[in-house]
């Protein structure tokens, strides 16, 4: 985290942090989706231990809720229930990750008795799932916010949700279906005008996908032919909104049957003020945790498994991996004797997404004041288009954005922090400066 020196005007910002998940080594990306080809099945195929020796867990593995903290800690409990009937006195579990996923593996195998140890490459606990505090002006004090996950979704099923409840955490639900919202073209958009177009898209995605899949590209051409132009700008800031940002993928990657089929945000989402620091410190509380410590390969038998970790070998009767699948699918850590077929062919109908995070910090919060804390900006192109506002329950001006697939490349590559930075505080002014002139012309 770095902050500003001399913000010339009052809509720069004193403080940021820019996550970039797509360039993160650890994660390549931010969640799992569903390709064209693939389905859900795909996840639990990938969940099946292999040789008595070896499991996979995490977000995007054996679980109904994909791409969400909660379903990434089933993931990981599931994989432990597993090694814990398997396991005799002195075996022991090591569990590759400190993610939600490891770490929940891990704190159900110590609490069944179970030795293991959590191997974890990054100097910090979490994986995707980062709290950062973020400083603004010198002698001010920080703010913890989230740069990955940050809410607990599904609240009425989420098992998160009482023990962030337990552990004293505050939370704020977050009402997704009604934005404030503006346009870059100056045009008047409402927000029941994208939903009636994603909408159309699900059913037009229904109609073509009934005995077949096909790519959310095909979809959209189709339904195109012959609508106005009007709608057709109308259906690109759903598509940015509520499809491209949902995934983090192009639409031509994207399966139109199963998009609209798994379950995605806006079911009863709460945030979490002051991150989910506090629900990953209570998972790892008395775990034997190696941070810093990259597996590069893991290699099992009928012996037991046996994992290269910094150049030292570690031995264990069974090892439970979180990793996410964008690093499997790169060959990291490498495997031996490997995936079986199965699940190397599920492996590539998964794929990983990139939605990237800006979180600024003002001096005063100018701009309006969303009634749900959520507003969203349609630029053409797309760039930071959804905007979450942090400054009620961090008791400073703090936004968040969240940006995806194309547009982070085209917003983010070659630009330093600070430059990215001022980059969307840019468009956050420019969304302010519509949605007002919008309301202006109501009156």
């Amino acid at each position: 985290m770095t902050r500003s020196t001399d913000p010339e005007r009052d809509h720069l910002p004193v403080g940021w942090h820019v996550a970039r998940w797509g360039e993160d080594p650890f994660s390549r990306g931010s969640w799992s989706y569903v390709r064209p080809g693939g389905s859900p099945a795909d996840r639990w195929i990938l969940a099946e231990p292999i040789d008595d020796r070896f499991v996979l867990c995490g977000e995007a593995v054996g679980t109904d809720q994909p791409a969400m903290t909660h379903g990434a800690h089933a993931s990981g409990v599931r994989a432990a229930d597993w090694c814990a009937k398997r396991s005799a006195p002195g075996d022991r579990v090591i569990v590759v990750g400190a993610g939600l996923a490891g770490l929940a593996a891990a704190a159900s195998l110590q609490e069944s008795g179970i030795d293991c140890v959590v191997i974890e490459a990054r100097d910090r606990l979490g994986g995707r799932v980062h709290t950062v505090d973020l400083a603004g002006r010198p002698g001010e004090p920080t703010v913890a916010v989230d740069a990955g996950a940050a809410w607990l979704q599904q609240f009425g099923r989420n098992p998160l949700a009482p023990l962030a409840v337990r552990l004293g955490a505050t939370l704020v639900p977050t009402d997704f279906h009604a934005p404030l919202s503006a346009a870059a073209d100056g045009e008047t958009v409402r927000s029941a005008d994208v939903a009636e177009m994603l909408l159309q898209l699900q059913r037009h995605s229904s109609s073509l996908t009934a005995d077949r899949d096909v790519p959310l590209s095909d979809v959209l051409a189709d339904w195109s032919s012959g609508t106005s132009e009007r709608d057709r700008r109308v259906m690109q800031h759903a598509v940015d909104a509520d499809v491209v940002l949902e995934t983090g993928a192009g639409l031509d990657d994207t399966s139109a049957r199963w998009f609209f089929a798994e379950d995605g945000v806006g079911n009863d989402d709460h945030l979490i003020i002051g991150g989910y620091r506090t629900i990953v410190d209570h998972l790892a509380a008395g775990l034997d945790i190696r941070l810093g410590s990259p597996v590069t390969e893991i290699r099992w038998n009928d012996t037991g498994v046996v994992l290269s970790v910094a150049g030292a070998e570690m031995r264990a009767s069974r090892c439970i991996c979180s990793v996410p699948v964008s690093l499997l699918q790169c060959g990291v850590p490498r495997l031996a004797p490997g995936l079986p077929s199965g699940h190397r062919e599920a492996l590539g109908r998964i794929g990983m997404g990139v939605v990237d995070k800006v979180i600024l910090r003002f001096d005063q919060r100018w701009w309006p004041r969303p009634p749900h804390g959520y507003f969203r900006w349609y630029d053409t192109p797309a760039s930071w288009c959804e905007w979450v506002d942090l400054t009620d329950g961090c008791g400073e001006p703090v936004v968040a954005g969240l940006i995806a697939h194309d547009a982070v490349g085209v917003n983010h590559s070659g630009r330093t922090d600070e430059q990215i930075a001022i980059a969307a505080s840019s468009a956050l002014r420019r969304w302010a400066d519509a949605f007002n002139s919008d309301r202006e012309a109501e009156r």
